[in-house]
């Protein structure tokens, strides 16, 4: 009898369990990153990426390509970092980075239109504070003798020069007070407002309340000079008035 090889029979052998060899599963494409906020170098708001103003402050946003770089207020070049001064124009650079967008500063006819309209404005209010205050203090007298008084030995009695007086007193106040709190609460008076422009410091950040007030303050100063000075506007690169300089602001437009 015909014997068979050791190992060769199949009694002997286990059975080996059948293996199925499955495709391996492909890998899960990955989720798409989200897409990056878009910073307001004015304010720092985020807003969302497809937005081209910020929705807080109204200011042009810059492209997502800049929020990592320091740009030049003045210039609007882009620089990096660790940079401390503009390699293009030699500006001091602001610390924060972002506001990728040149600044496009008022000019002269702008703001000089912005100023008509808060004129305008801020002449109704001060009549009506000048005419409360003037009937409270002077009551009875308040009257027109004090013209008359003119005509007939052609100078004016004491109740001209009180009035002259609380309308001088009125004029500062009330525009002191105005352009403070405009400048500081919003960066722009209700004139700047109607015409997209806002006074921010030189690196495009907010301007301050005691920084407005001090600007507030040097605006008084071109009354001295009957308002020529406003024509510095126009021959500076900058576009600053005499104001802006003593309280290092500059105007720009937001639209």
């Amino acid at each position: 009898m015909e014997q068979q090889p050791p190992g060769e029979n199949p009694g002997d052998a286990q059975q080996q369990p059948e293996i199925i060899l499955s495709p391996a599963p492909s890998p899960a494409a990955p989720s798409p990153a989200p897409a990056a906020s878009r910073i307001c170098p004015n304010c720092g708001t985020a807003n969302p990426p497809d937005s081209v103003y910020c929705h807080k402050c109204g200011v042009k946003l810059p492209d997502i390509a800049f929020q990592n770089k320091k740009i030049c207020a003045g210039c609007g070049a882009a620089n990096e970092p660790t940079s401390q001064f503009c390699y293009k124009c030699g500006l001091q650079l602001p610390d924060k980075l972002g506001g990728g967008y040149a600044i496009r500063y008022a000019g002269f006819w702008v703001r000089l239109l912005a100023i008509f309209i808060d004129g305008i404005l801020l002449g109704v209010v001060i009549s009506i504070v000048v005419g409360v205050i003037a009937a409270v203090i002077l009551g009875s007298k308040l009257n027109s003798d004090w013209l008359s008084s003119f005509e007939t030995s052609g100078k004016f009695d004491s109740t001209f020069w009180i009035i002259y007086l609380i309308y001088i007193v009125c004029v500062y106040a009330v525009q002191t007070i105005y352009y403070t709190v405009a400048i500081g609460k919003w960066g722009k008076t209700i004139g700047k407002a109607a015409l997209k422009l806002k006074v921010v410091k030189p690196d495009g950040s907010r301007v301050s309340y005691w920084r407005a007030f001090g600007r507030s303050l040097a605006y008084q100063l071109n009354g001295f000079t009957m308002g020529l000075s406003f024509l510095i506007i126009a021959f500076t690169s900058k576009k600053r008035g005499l104001h802006d300089y003593v309280a290092d602001t500059i105007v720009i437009k937001t639209d």
